[in-house]
């Protein structure tokens, strides 16, 4: 059929055909369209307390304005729940109105998306809603979607309306409600409708810390008129915010339960909230519920991505890695990789890195709730400890990468994970331990809770690596401490002499070297029982730096001999390089130069011939150190440049930063501005890894800039 428009121009819209003041959509025919309604109601008034959201509601206003040259005016908010999407809607809105910029009102319409115990409209149940409050009587409405969407549009198509499409479930049930003409819209959902083209998206997300502190103060009008009493409202709130994961919804919520109230009530609130088990409980002031919001989320998700959902719940940090969330489902990482997709159209995930996804921490919390209320426990035992043996297995092969042929506990996986990341080089090794460092010390702390304890002190121990090159020695403590505890309790002969040398090693870096001392000898105890010449040695040569921080460099040359001989008679090159590189040191300090050069140069070539770059690194250093002493600076300065490239090659700051200060060193008798630049850049490194070393180096860059 062919009609003319009042426009002059064919206007075919959704199937209708409109033409003069007749509307056509398939059967139904309408000679004449009800007159302009007036202005249509007003909306509801949006809160007074609104902060953090400058930017978004900006740009939201920036889509619908008036005189927007191109493209639909549509804006999308998406965002998990609570997170104030409608909020922000409501206050565009009503500026909207305030600027003139809608003579014919506001159409707005709640799409029941993730309504409790409601079902999402369809797009008929909404397009008849919407027609009715535009002044459709009942009878004139259409009976088929298609017609709806036509008369909608033709009722919208010559006045000039902000169209609110609140909490919408999917892009199917907005394409047929979006206006077009001189009408604007705005769209609010949890999910992130991928599929509606042509909108302007905005992702809202938690409030940063400031802003979250300012809403809370704000909605709780705290009883405190003293400064003091503010001053502490004022901790307790930042407090409250921090564990509200800067949540609007959680922080409102939260308001509401001090609303008014002193400074005691904040602090006992704040206290409640400590305990992540019962956060959720407390985010409930009888009408609002954080739970409630997250519930309607879940329920719309299918088995697979419910069951995938409460498995990241057991992960002991709300940021995981793709390889642990295969783990914890026992799914390949194709099939997460697509449900975790799906989660975060619903916005109960976020990608956050390669490979990586994070649950905000109340929506974690709640994920972990839901594990233990819809899974059995054999299950849940079974995700966690495959979740823990994937950890293991991927940080022994790191491990082996970042200290090869380091003495180790024997040990099996018992569940080796189907997939894991690339870390058989040093450089991915390095990378992996710092990024998944979190969560291998929680989940270290998990295995020694389970059936399985040694899982505990073995993944403490495939951790010493990475420590020793971090030199993390707060970290390690805690972990070794933790391991420690569980090995003493199963009565493990060996593992406890590892842990106690691993923990001297730690306690001499920090300079403890009394406590480091008691740990040698009980490790020194620990393997002799157990008949082990290996463990024996190696606690003697540790013994010996402890007699070489206290200055007695000949006791120390006692114990490495000790330890060389028995390293030699089992075969052990690479403590025997070791032991050779230690006794060097010593025989610096006793003005045996020669000596410690020759046992530099023997350990380099163990070292080079069995490709252990950091061990290499650090005898290139002492031989520059060692030539340094015997007055031969150009052999040094060559030495330090080699240890200077190599410490690179290895990604030892530390190492990178001992170069620096031997090349300062030598520069600052013949070349100050030289030397100041050395000394800066191995400050920086000092200053990073918290080293008493960086003390010294700042009073040679201020004895530098004395004038002499």
């Amino acid at each position: 059929m062919t009609t003319e428009s009042t426009s002059g121009a064919d206007n075919r819209i959704s199937g209708g055909t409109f033409h003069g003041t007749v509307i056509q959509a398939g059967s139904i025919t309408f000679t004449s369209p009800p007159a302009p309604a007036p202005l249509l109601g007003t909306i509801a008034s949006p809160s007074s307390v609104f902060v953090g959201r400058d930017v978004e509601l900006n740009t939201l206003l920036d889509v619908i304005r008036p005189d927007r040259a191109l493209g639909l005016r549509v804006g999308l908010v998406r965002g998990p729940a609570g997170v104030g999407k409608s909020e922000l809607v409501l206050h565009a809105a009503h500026a909207a109105l305030a600027q003139g910029w809608f003579p014919g009102g506001v159409l707005s319409i709640d799409l029941q998306g993730y309504t409790d115990g409601l079902p999402p409209l369809t797009p008929y149940e909404a397009l008849g809603r919407l027609m009715h409050r535009l002044g459709l009587p009942v009878d004139s409405i259409p009976g088929h979607v298609t017609e709806r969407a036509a008369v909608y549009r033709h009722c919208l198509q010559d006045r000039s309306i902000l169209v609110l499409l609140d909490n919408a479930v999917d892009s199917s049930q907005v394409h047929p409600l979006l206006p077009s003409g001189n009408c604007a819209a705005l769209v609010t959902s949890r999910h992130r409708l991928p599929a509606l083209d042509n909108t302007h998206p905005i992702t809202l997300r938690p409030l940063p810390l400031e802003a979250a502190c300012e809403l809370l103060l704000a909605a709780s009008s705290p009883d405190a008129e003293a400064e003091t009493e503010q001053r502490a409202v004022r901790s307790y709130v930042r407090r409250i915010a921090a564990q509200c994961g800067g949540s609007p919804l959680a922080l409102r919520v939260a308001a509401a339960r001090v609303q008014g109230e002193p400074p005691w009530q904040f602090a006992e609130l704040a206290e409640w909230l400590d305990d992540e088990r019962k956060r959720l409980v407390e985010l409930d002031d009888g009408e609002r519920s954080v739970t409630a919001a997250f519930r309607s989320s879940y329920d719309r998700l299918r088995d697979d991505q419910r069951l995938l959902f409460v498995l990241c719940g057991l992960h002991p940090g709300p940021r995981l890695d793709i390889h642990a969330a295969a783990a914890l489902a026992d799914m390949s990482v194709s099939k997460v990789r697509r449900l975790m997709q799906d989660l975060r159209n619903s916005h109960l995930v976020a990608a956050d890195g390669p490979r990586h996804y994070r649950l905000h921490d109340l929506l974690h919390a709640y994920a972990r709730t839901r594990a233990h209320e819809d899974i059995t426990e054999d299950v849940l035992r079974a995700a966690t400890d495959r979740l823990i043996d994937y950890y293991l297995d991927t940080a022994d092969r790191a491990d082996r990468a970042v200290a090869p042929g380091r003495y180790r506990l024997p040990h099996s996986v018992g569940r080796p994970p189907h997939s894991a990341p690339d870390v058989d080089g040093r450089e991915a090794a390095l990378a992996w331990f710092t990024e998944e460092l979190p969560p291998l010390t929680a989940v270290l702390r998990v295995a020694a809770t389970t059936s399985e304890p040694s899982r505990c002190w073995i993944l403490a121990d495939a951790l010493r690596g990475f420590f020793f090159h971090a030199k993390a020695w707060d970290t390690w403590l805690d972990t070794l401490r933790v391991a420690l505890d569980v090995a003493t309790a199963a009565g493990e002969t060996r593992a406890r002499g590892i842990l106690h040398n691993s923990m001297g090693i730690a306690l001499i870096e920090l300079g403890r070297s009394p406590e480091a001392a008691r740990h040698y000898g009980a490790a020194e105890e620990l393997f002799e029982a157990a008949g082990d010449p290996h463990g024996v040695a190696t606690s003697v040569e540790n013994r010996a730096w402890v007699h070489q921080y206290a200055g007695d460099h000949a006791a120390a040359l006692v114990d490495h001999e000790k330890a060389l001989d028995v390293y030699r008679d089992l075969g052990a090159r690479r403590n025997e390089a070791i032991v050779l590189r230690g006794m060097a040191l010593a025989e610096i300090e006793l003005g045996r130069s020669q000596e410690a050069i020759a046992h530099l140069t023997l350990a380099l070539g163990v070292f080079r011939e069995l490709g252990l770059d950091l061990d290499a690194a650090m005898a290139l250093n002492g031989l520059g150190e060692a030539h340094t002493r015997a007055g031969e600076a150009g052999v040094a300065r060559r030495y330090h440049l080699l240890a200077l490239r190599q410490s690179r090659d290895c990604a030892s700051v530390f190492e990178e930063a001992r170069a620096r200060d031997g090349l300062g060193a030598l520069s600052a008798p013949v070349d100050s501005r030289r030397a100041a630049h050395h000394w800066r850049r191995a400050l920086v490194h000092y200053d990073a890894l918290g080293s008493p070393t960086a003390e010294r180096i700042r009073a040679r860059l201020e004895e530098l800039r004395q004038p002499s």
